[in-house]
Formats: structure tokens, sequence, C-alpha cells
């Protein structure tokens, strides 16, 4: 009779409300989706930068309270900020901006002084280009915490054969007292770091879907990439693109029309921005995009040098950035072949180790120990550089607009008529 009474109830819901869905619905999505929607919905840009950035901040910050606690680093005596790509200039880790560039909060409202408005409109530029370049920054963050996930979970595969194996000698009198234990304590503490994992990649993929404007209810699963072929990949050379990078940046052309206005202007001319973009050096920062804190710029003549020492910063700024990018790029590529070799080769010694166990031979327990750390740091790194170097690749891109990039966002091109 309850039961009745419960599928009356329901039908009549369904019938007043429509139809109720019993789970949430999954929509698969390519870093291509991601580049889709943060361009074509850029008529909102404020709004879509706050959600971009809220994004990323809330992502690095899970990351950074997760990652160094890992019982994975200290099983496998691995430094995280090495193997997550946390190097000084790695877009891997903390996602920044290419240069430093100032948001203004009248976007095309200045029409009736040209070199302004085309200042607004080199900014929208840089800033419509980071949130591409964040946002797959973002899903590669992403993919590769998902991957180090299914890396935690090959390694307890591993070391329960391996507990398998130990705890049949140990019985048998082949292996000393105790020596299963110690295997059991890191499935353990790997089981512990699968739990944080599957949080922080659900985390994260909330966070993407919320980026993209997904409602609530649906989850968002994130379509692989295809990794770059290392073996034809050639070094590159900072001299090659250092013209094309400052010539192509829009944050220097948006100081080169400031300065180019300083100089016509009859009268001050009050200059609102909601902040700037977060970097170290350079003009005045507000770390990150700052849209709550307002600041103004008096564009008159008597300020032309203060605009030039802030293009210069700027410059240097981008220089810098690139040097340090291409450094890194090349580094990748050196170190991919020893990586890729080290991994075949740690792989050959525990599985040789794991033949001796297996026919009853006699085996050092912290020789196997120190050949499985070695495998899951070797593994580890060679994964993590892959994603690194698509990382380091996507910001060279967006560098020399080139790629994603090139195209303009779609509101530049509404307007493009109107100057």
């Amino acid at each position: 009779m309850l039961s009745q009474k419960i599928l009356i109830g329901l039908i009549f819901l369904q019938s007043f409300f429509g139809p109720i869905s019993l789970g949430k619905e999954s929509v698969t999505i390519t870093v291509d989706d991601v580049v889709k929607k943060v361009s074509s919905e850029n008529y909102e840009v404020l709004e879509n930068a706050l959600r971009v950035y809220q994004a990323k901040e809330a992502i690095q910050i899970a990351r950074g309270n997760l990652l160094p606690r890992l019982n994975l680093w200290r099983i496998a005596g691995v430094v995280v900020d090495a193997v997550m790509g946390n190097y000084v200039g790695a877009a891997m880790g903390i996602i920044e901006d290419i240069t430093p560039f100032l948001v203004p909060a009248n976007w095309f409202r200045l029409k009736e002084a040209k070199l302004l408005f085309l200042a607004d409109k080199e900014a929208y530029r840089a800033l419509w280009a980071n949130l591409v370049m964040t946002s797959k920054g973002l899903y590669f963050h992403a993919l590769l915490d998902r991957a180090v996930l299914d890396h935690v979970n090959r390694n307890i595969q591993e070391f329960e054969e391996l507990f398998l194996i130990v705890s049949t000698h140990e019985v048998l009198g082949g292996l000393r007292d105790g020596a299963s234990r110690e295997i059991e304590t890191r499935i353990l503490a790997l089981k512990e770091d699968r739990r944080a994992l599957e949080v922080l990649v659900l985390e994260e993929t909330t966070l993407l879907a919320y980026m993209m404007g997904f409602p609530g209810e649906v989850d968002v699963v994130l379509a692989p990439v295809t990794m770059p072929d290392f073996n034809i990949l050639e070094p590159l050379r900072y001299q090659d693109f250092e013209f094309r990078a400052v010539d192509s940046a829009p944050e220097i052309r948006e100081f080169n029309h400031l300065i180019a206005a300083s100089a016509y202007v009859k009268k001050e001319v009050m200059y609102t921005f909601l902040g700037s973009s977060g970097m170290d050096n350079g003009p005045a920062q507000n770390g990150g995009l700052g849209f709550g804190t307002g600041a103004t710029l008096r564009v008159v003549s008597a300020q032309k040098e203060i605009l030039k020492t802030q293009q210069r910063a700027a410059t240097e700024t981008l220089r810098r950035q690139l040097k340090l990018l291409v450094e890194n790029y090349n580094l990748d590529i050196a170190n991919y072949p020893d990586l890729k070799r080290h991994t075949v080769l740690t792989e050959l010694t525990l599985r040789k180790l794991y033949e001796r166990l297996s026919l009853g031979e006699r085996v050092e327990m912290l020789m196997l120990v120190e050949a499985s750390r070695n495998h899951i740091q070797s593994e580890t790194s060679f994964f993590a550089v892959q994603y690194r170097f698509m990382a380091n690749e996507d910001r060279l891109k967006r560098m020399l607009f080139q790629g994603d990039y090139f195209k303009e966002p779609a509101a530049i091109e509404l307007i493009r008529g109107r100057l």
C-alpha cells in the first residue's frame, strides 16, 4: 500500500514538474570546446574573466594544498615541485599572465578619443588571449592530476601483487618477518592518496564546468589530448621569436596608444581601470586581475615619461618570460629521451626482481623497495613532462598570437567597422 502511494506521488510530481532526472547529466568536453566557449562568449568579457580567474585560483589552491602532502611523493622520494613542473617559468605551475596590462572599466566607451579607444581594444584582446591560455592551462592541470590518479592506482595494484609474493615467502621463511607489513603500510598510504586525488579531480572538473557556464547538475568529462611527438621536435632559439613576441603583444600596443594619446589631449583625461594583470614586475600590480579595486590613470602630456617607463617594464617582462619559456621548452626536449629510457630501465629492473621472487630466489627487501621507488619516480616524471611541454607550447603560441590566438575575439570583429 505504501509503495503504491509513493508511485502515485512520483507520477504526480512528474506530470506537474516534467521528467524527473535521477542522475547527473554527463558531458564530454575537449580542449577545443573550452577555447570556443571562452572565445565566443566574450560580449561580457569581465564576467567570463571572473569565472576563469576564480577557477584558476581555486584549482591552484586545491593542488597546492594537496600535492605536497601526498604519500606517493614520500614513498618515491620525489620532490613534488620538480615533478609537477613548478620550476621557475613553468606553465604547469602557476598559470600567470604573459605581461602586465591594464583592464579598462569602461570597455569601448571612449569612442570620442580614438587613440584611447584603440588602447581599450588592445587591452580587451590581451585579456581574451589570457582567458584562452588560462582555460587551456586549467584543462591540462586537470588531465595531469587525472594521470597522477591513474598512476597511483597502478602502483597500488603493483604493491598488492608484491604484498602477496612477499607474504608467501615470509611464511616459507624466505624473507625476514615484518617485510610484508612494510608493503602493506605503503599500500594504505597510496589508498589514502587515491581518495584525496579523487576529490581533487572532482573539484577541478566541477570548476571547469563552472568556468564554461554549465549548470551545477552537469558533470563534465575531459577528453584526452594528443601528446606531441618528441622525436621530431627541434630546440628553439630565443632570437627567432623576440621580435615577433614584442611586435604581437597587445599589452605593449596598449601603452603605445596611451603614449600617443598623451601628446594630443588638450586637457586632462581620466582613464578608469578595474585593476591590472598579476605579475611581479612592470606596471603597478594588484595581484591577479584585481577586479574589486579601482584605479585611475591621468592621460596628460606631462605624464608621458611615466607611461614610457611602464611600457619599457612591460616589454622587458615579456622578453624575460619568452627567454624562460624557450629555455624550459628546450630543457624538456633534451630530457625527454633520457626520461623515457630511464622508465624502461627501471621497469625492467623491477620485473627481474619480481621474476626472481616468483621463482623462489632470495631477494633483499630493500633492493625491491628501491626498485619500486625508482620506477614510480621515473614514470611520474615522464608523464608530467609531457603535460608541462604542452602547456609551454601553448604559452608560446599565446606570446606569438598563433594557433587559437591568431583570430580576434568576437566583439572586436563586430566593432572593427566602427573605427
